[in-house]
């Protein structure tokens, strides 16, 4: 995956909903939707480090990048895929930006949402009609950073006898996927669920929660 700018990877941890979400098009298309371009996944995961910092770390979201790809291209009877497709830096901004809108938007309205000209060139030139793009946000902590936390967490439960316990997360992953259908500039399928608290690059529970995500996707045989 490209080197995504700090500026973009930061407005997609902060506009990133927490709450489930999902929608699927009212109507069926008038073909099955079981040949699917896979759009370059895009991946913003954080190091929190030991000075205390969050940053994007590069390593870990390439890392994750390619193990989405590498799930989803290993499955294509499940994931109905049969070509990706690579992003360039622009197109990249041009997918975040438009993540950015529908993640904020309500359910009712996604099919509005204008897909960028540049995605849907992409659709076109592949000559496919559908195309199921994941982006991917979450963090994952330094053993010292951790530790540091889960101390200060046992300190504040003593403190306060109880009444206040605060748990540290060590990672946690939160995808989205959805599928775009060029034809019509419409989204036929989005789903977003609560993150999970497990390591970004966990290949296992990565697929697992993929897995959950697009069993929800009703036009598959």
């Amino acid at each position: 995956m490209k080197r995504i700018s700090l500026f973009l990877a930061a407005a997609v941890a902060l506009l990133a909903a927490s709450c489930s979400s999902m929608y699927v098009a009212k109507s069926d298309p008038s073909e099955l939707v079981d040949d699917l371009l896979l759009i370059e996944p895009v991946s913003v995961i954080e190091l929190l480090t030991d000075e205390e910092m969050a940053v994007i770390d590069d390593d870990l979201s390439r890392e994750n990048s390619e193990i989405v790809s590498e799930i989803i291209l290993g499955r294509p009877g499940y994931f109905h895929v049969t070509d990706d497709a690579i992003l360039t830096a622009d197109t990249t901004q041009d997918l975040l930006a438009f993540y950015n809108t529908l993640i904020s938007s309500s359910k009712k309205y996604k099919p509005l949402v204008p897909v960028p000209g540049s995605i849907k060139s992409i659709i076109e030139a592949s000559g496919k009609r559908y195309a199921l793009c994941v982006v991917s946000h979450g963090f994952s902590r330094t053993k010292r950073n951790y530790r540091r936390e889960v101390v200060r967490d046992i300190g504040i439960a003593i403190l306060t006898l109880g009444s206040t316990v605060r748990v540290t997360n060590k990672n946690i992953y939160d995808p989205t996927v959805f599928i775009i259908d060029s034809q019509t500039g419409n989204v036929v399928f989005f789903n977003h669920m609560e993150p999970r608290t497990f390591d970004p690059l966990d290949r296992n529970k990565v697929s697992i929660f993929l897995t959950q995500l697009f069993s929800r996707y009703k036009w598959t045989r």
